[in-house]
């Protein structure tokens, strides 16, 4: 059996013994996406159907961000957050806690998620691009101001060595 296969067959077996409690580590990283997606919606909605207690240790979003009434973030050894994952995404503490959700910045001394910058016709936050990334729907650009890197979102990819203007917006 592949990776995949024996970890659906551990998690079918665990579900057998109808537990009160499941402890999940990395549940999904061996399956394919195509079986993921749906596979993750099942186990989750059965779980929540049967009233029966998970804790999933992932360092995937997809794994719990959906699902999950309560987060907690570990670093060292030590609790950094306890919250809902709602919250913690509107609100990271950390780049740490940032980074489990998405590309991110650091610009003056506050935390910004590449969705939370658009292009504007003038403002202070002029950039340079460096690089497009394809990423589906929208390219992820990287970007440099002051010599620091800025990554944004946008619909198509932009020149190299392009200089643009950035907005934040309160979008999350």
């Amino acid at each position: 059996m592949s990776g995949g296969q024996k970890q659906r067959v551990a998690l079918a077996r665990a579900l057998a013994n109808e537990p009160e409690i499941l402890l999940l580590d990395e549940p999904f990283s061996h399956i394919d996406n195509f079986k993921k997606q749906s596979l993750r919606r099942s186990l989750f909605n059965y779980l929540k159907d049967k009233n029966i207690s998970c804790i999933v240790a992932t360092h995937d979003k997809e794994d719990v961000l959906g699902y999950s009434d309560k987060m907690i973030v570990l670093h060292d050894k030590k609790v950094i957050a306890n919250s809902k994952p709602q919250k913690l995404y509107e609100d990271p503490k950390t780049v740490l806690i940032a980074s489990f959700f998405s590309e991110f910045n650091v610009i003056e001394d506050s935390i910004k998620y590449a969705n939370q910058l658009i292009p504007v016709d003038n403002s202070d936050l002029k950039v340079t691009v460096k690089q497009s990334y394809f990423k589906g729907h929208y390219y992820l650009i990287e970007s440099d101001f002051q010599g620091k890197p800025i990554f944004f979102e946008h619909p198509e990819p932009l020149p190299k060595e392009q200089s643009i203007f950035l907005k934040i917006t309160n979008k999350k």
